[in-house]
């Protein structure tokens, strides 16, 4: 492309323009310009400071704190049985912490396993999170037994958090549950996210609570036992002679639901994948989210 040329129009010189200096009689403007520039200088250089102070005084004098809190407690287990709670932790310190979770004491009752990939949780200011510890009884077990379970601040290990475990082992469950049965349970829905809860028919739960999920509120309240049909069935005859019909409930529900006693109580966390889907593959609200779930089986009809 070529290029336009273009011509050099012989142009004076204003007349207040002296060999490149200002006439005398206009104002000079760049002492006031270089006091602006200053002016502005000085202000960058106070919030600077400012923000400076403000997060050193965060990284230099950083404050810990830690809760922890049983969702549903006193349990039933017969001996030789086993039981889960499903334990909240929160990080009350001003900075993102680490903390172990440990077992304090044990009456020697049972034996306490927590959740694999959970003894260690690294969780930032304000932030709670779930996770579920399993009791399992022992063949002599009597009476009622119980534990204490710690949960220890990294950042100050002097700051602590205790929950006792309530057992009761004079408890005889009924039948086991099997692929095809229809049966009555109770249940309480926490995200594995933030253990807000997001549905339930506990009526302990119900009264007691209070992390709910924005829109849950005790016009959702429900106590009545939830009927699961055909659990662990594909379709009818399928995997098993028994299967009337197909599953209703979501697949990491109706997975835990088999092989539990009548009477005990278990918990189940379900990645989204075996919940309600990936983050936009449905319609629900809770697509994407892991949940956990506590399931007490209530009745095999």
């Amino acid at each position: 492309m070529a290029k336009r040329s273009r011509r050099r129009n012989k142009v004076n010189k204003p007349a207040n323009y002296r060999e490149g200096k200002l006439d005398a009689s206009r104002p000079d403007s760049k002492p006031a310009l270089i006091a602006l520039l200053l002016v502005v200088i000085l202000i960058g250089s106070g919030l600077y400071l400012t923000s400076m102070v403000d997060t050193e005084e965060t990284v230099t004098n950083p404050t810990y704190g830690v809760e922890a809190e049983l969702v549903t407690n006193d349990h039933s287990a017969e001996p030789g049985g086993e039981t889960d709670f499903i334990l909240l932790v929160k990080n009350t310190g001003s900075v993102t912490d680490t903390f172990t979770v440990s077992t304090k004491s044990n009456d020697g009752g049972f034996s306490i396993s927590i959740e694999s990939g959970y003894g260690t949780l690294m969780l930032g200011k304000d932030v709670r999170k779930p996770l579920i510890i399993n009791v399992k009884t022992s063949a002599s077990a009597e009476g009622l037994l119980y534990a204490f379970m710690e949960v220890t601040s990294g950042g100050d290990p002097t700051k602590k958090a205790e929950v006792k475990l309530n057992v009761n082992t004079d408890s005889n469950f009924g039948n086991l549950t099997e692929v095809g049965d229809t049966v009555d349970v109770h249940y309480a829905g926490i995200l594995a996210s933030n253990a807000k809860l997001f549905d339930s028919s506990m009526e302990y739960v119900w009264d007691n609570y209070v992390y709910r999920r924005d829109g849950v509120t005790d016009s959702n309240r429900h106590i009545d036992t939830l009927e699961a049909r055909h659990i662990g069935c594909v379709e009818a005859n399928n995997p098993s002679e028994n299967c009337q019909g197909s599953k209703g409930m979501i697949d990491g529900f109706d997975s835990k639901m088999i092989g539990m006693y009548e009477g005990q109580t278990l918990a189940v966390r379900i990645p989204a994948n075996q919940a309600y889907g990936e983050a936009g593959s449905s319609t629900s609200d809770l697509a994407g989210e892991d949940l956990i779930f506590l399931i007490e089986m209530v009745n095999i009809n």
